[in-house]
C-alpha cells in the first residue's frame, strides 16, 4: 500500500481467540485466511490431538475489514468458534 508523505493510516491490533478440530492443516489454514486481512502480529496455538485452541494478534490497517475475517475464519473445516478479545 502507497500512502502520501501527509496521510497516516489509521491501523489496530487486534486479539483472536480460536478453537476448532485438531488436523493437518488448520492451523496453516487460519493464518492464511488472517494474513489477507492484514499482518500477523503473533501466533500461538496448543492441540492435544481432539482440538485445536489458539490465539493470533493481527493489525488491521482497515478495522471494517474485522467483521468480514469472522465470517470467512468460520467457514475453515473444523472451525468451532472464532472470537475478538477485548
Amino acid at each position: 500500500m502507497q500512502t502520501h508523505p501527509n496521510t497516516t493510516v489509521s491501523t489496530s491490533l487486534t486479539q483472536l481467540e480460536i478453537l476448532g478440530f485438531d488436523r493437518v492443516g488448520f492451523v496453516e489454514e487460519v493464518t492464511r485466511f488472517i494474513s489477507d486481512y492484514g499482518k500477523i502480529v503473533s501466533v500461538r496455538f496448543e492441540a492435544d490431538g481432539v482440538r485445536s485452541q489458539g490465539l493470533v494478534k493481527v493489525r488491521l490497517e482497515n478495522t471494517e475489514r474485522l467483521g468480514s475475517l469472522l465470517v470467512h475464519l468460520k467457514a475453515i473445516t473444523g472451525l468451532v468458534k472464532v472470537k475478538q478479545l477485548v
